[in-house]
């Protein structure tokens, strides 16, 4: 598809960042919006947004994308080859959608956690929630994390779901995880990464080391 994309997200890096990157690496224009509140209501109230909250990706018809996956999978098959998202393969194509659904199962209860009233539990009490987040972080978090080390364990390449390249996976997961890592997602707790988790730290590495990504960071 010929014409410049328009990517519509925040300033930070969040849900798209891997889109931003993954236009880099497919070396597809892209437009990247950077809205702030006031245009991101406007939005809304303009009824651009499909289900209210972003990232939009605009196509060069004017069609309004939403939803990070779904706007990953369109990069994935916009790009010259079909490493990103192989859609013609279709066990390989549902592997990478596996990863990426369990990469929301992952961060599920971080977003109720961090997001209480958008989800219906605004009325209980912080009492309750520190026990959420102990939970978190002893027992649920630890859980799905251990689910990408076995991925990685068994992956030939070093990539999430084993492909020769990386995936659309790695493009989301990396800068979760990164997020995760940092202190952002759960009250400032840092390196949930240290221990047992060294294959993750490694894909963290191997994927910031790729040539693309290294150019991208410097822009």
């Amino acid at each position: 598809m010929s014409g410049v994309h328009r990517l519509y997200y925040f300033d930070i890096p969040g849900k798209g960042e891997a889109i931003r990157m993954a236009f880099h690496y497919a070396n597809l224009p892209l437009e990247d919006v950077r809205v702030n509140r006031e245009e991101f209501a406007a939005m809304k109230e303009a009824g651009k947004l499909p289900f209210g909250q972003l990232p939009v990706l605009e196509t060069p018809s004017g069609v309004f994308l939403a939803q990070s996956a779904a706007i990953m999978r369109y990069v994935g098959r916009l790009a010259a080859d079909d490493t990103l998202y192989p859609s013609t393969d279709l066990v390989l194509s549902a592997l990478i959608d596996s990863i990426i659904d369990q990469e929301v199962d992952l961060f599920a209860g971080i977003g109720v956690y961090r997001y209480k009233g958008r989800f219906g539990f605004g009325h209980l009490t912080e009492e309750d929630f520190n026990k959420v987040r102990a939970s978190l972080l002893n027992e649920v978090v630890p859980r799905h994390l251990n689910f990408f080390v076995r991925l990685l364990e068994k992956s030939s390449t070093g990539w999430i779901a084993g492909t020769e390249k990386p995936s659309i996976a790695d493009f989301i997961l990396v800068p979760r995880l990164e997020w995760l890592n940092n202190g952002s997602a759960l009250d400032g707790e840092k390196d949930i990464l240290e221990g047992d988790y060294a294959k993750l730290k490694e894909l963290i590495a191997k994927f910031y080391a790729l040539p693309e990504i290294q150019a991208y960071k410097a822009k």
